[in-house]
């Protein structure tokens, strides 16, 4: 292999999008990409929603074909997996021991599961939703299930959850922190959530752990707080970590958020030295949080995706730095759509920031107009400028998160906020808007505190 081909491990969200963009725009480029998966340049997202047959088929989230690899003259080997770096000899190994040359890499090996430390975790029954193979089994599998434990209270659960009570499956959600979504929504912002999974059948149960999967050779139970709850299947999906074992490996520094440490050029460092032609992007990687200046783990498709076009710009010789992030973020379980952005109340707390914050009920269209909803909204300032924002309702959420994003990356007040024009219409809106209404009552609570 010519030593001026460019190399990617993992071929996620940010290793093909980077590949396909520089393929478009540099086709004299060498590019191969190695993915232990069969399948690659698929949505991951889209999976609860097959599951729950709102998507005909697995296929409809393949982006792109073989076909298509070949055509842009990407050398893309699914089914194979780097086994080590050699930053030195500037080689990496795939599994049966061939060395291939490299002259510049890209570590984009995404996140992992979460795996709990209880047992009975590999009993037959107990599944995970991570890959298109994974969901491939549990949706064969799910054909022959009366009871399901979901561990874990975050976005995947709660998204699949109700692809099994659709099914007249009982459902069990466990999340041992006190609430569900513990790292996206506050405490108060929480019971619309939960509301709507125990009106859909769901058991919520929180601020407990499972202790233990139970069974001789497949799941029966589990046991949670002293109690036994019946389930013969168990989806794990208590959240996910950076995969960063082949980077630590090979000697590349991982930072303080268990991430791969970058520069704002994606390059990697090893002993706290920048490499010039060895980078890394997406899930396995750190960034800059936007308010609080620390690092943090994004494991986002949006975030993946946009840090793939700075890559690509940086690997053709045209980089500019990559900023800090906010990570906005939305989740739609059932018919009910839950956005955050910005640091919850508990984050502010961690950051040493002294939080004040609005909550308000609002309609999601005007009040006579039929078939609206309600929309729980939260606004949390510093005292000085907006830094966080929570909605909860059945429409009307994404664009208002997009909004605050740019609101809190502008880093505007409560009232600057609140003096924004809107626009208007009896069925998508209220004449004032939520986050208007929001705001100023927002900047009126941070002008007491000053006094």
């Amino acid at each position: 292999m010519s030593s001026d081909r460019i190399v990617f491990i993992g071929a996620g969200g940010a290793g093909i999008t980077t590949a396909f963009t520089l393929a478009r725009k540099r086709p004299d480029m060498k590019i191969t990409l190695f993915s232990k998966d069969p399948i690659v340049a698929y949505s991951q997202c889209g999976m609860p929603f097959v599951l729950d047959r709102k998507i005909e088929s697995f296929d409809k989230l393949v982006l792109y074909t073989p076909e298509v690899f070949k055509d842009l003259g990407l050398d893309v080997r699914t089914g194979t997996a780097v086994t080590g770096i050699d930053l030195e000899a500037k080689t990496v190994t795939i599994e049966g021991g061939e060395a291939l040359e490299y002259g510049k890499l890209v570590i984009s090996t995404g996140s992992v599961p979460f795996v709990p430390p209880v047992p009975g975790v590999g009993l037959m029954g107990v599944y995970r939703l991570l890959t298109l193979e994974d969901g491939k089994r549990l949706a064969e599998a799910m054909d022959n299930v009366e009871s399901v434990a979901i561990i874990g209270g975050g976005p995947i659960g709660l998204e699949t959850a109700p692809a099994f009570l659709d099914r007249f499956i009982d459902v069990t959600i466990i999340e041992r922190m006190p609430q569900l979504m513990p790292g996206a929504l506050d405490p108060d912002m929480t019971k619309m959530l939960e509301d709507h999974l125990k009106d859909k059948g769901a058991v919520v149960i929180t601020g407990k752990g499972v202790d233990s999967i139970n069974g001789k050779d497949r799941v029966e139970s589990v046991s949670v707080g002293g109690e036994t709850i019946k389930a013969d299947m168990v989806l794990l999906a208590a959240g996910v970590k950076p995969n960063v074992e082949l980077a630590k490996k090979a000697g590349i520094d991982i930072g303080p958020a268990g991430g791969i440490d970058v520069d704002e050029h994606f390059r990697v460092k090893k002993n706290g030295k920048v490499l010039d032609d060895v980078y890394a992007a997406g899930d396995c990687v750190e960034e800059v949080n936007a308010i609080t200046g620390r690092k943090v783990v994004c494991a986002i498709g949006t975030v993946a995706n946009r840090q793939s076009g700075y890559l690509a710009n940086e690997l053709m010789g045209m980089g500019v730095p990559y900023g800090p992030v906010l990570c906005p973020a939305i989740t739609v379980v059932g018919d009910l759509q839950i956005g955050s952005v910005g640091l919850t109340t508990r984050a502010c707390e961690a950051a040493g920031i002294k939080p004040i914050s609005f909550k308000a009920k609002s309609n999601t269209r005007a009040r006579y107009y039929p078939e609206g909803g309600q929309l729980d909204i939260k606004l949390i300032a510093d005292g000085r400028r907006v830094i966080g924002a929570q909605i909860i309702g059945k429409e009307g959420v994404h664009g208002r998160i997009n909004v605050l994003t740019l609101a809190i990356h502008k880093k505007m007040t409560p009232a600057e906020l609140a003096d924004v024009e809107t626009c208007y219409a009896p069925p998508v809106s209220p004449m004032i808007d939520p986050i208007t209404y929001t705001a100023e009552m927002l900047a009126l609570r941070c002008k007491k505190y000053k006094k």
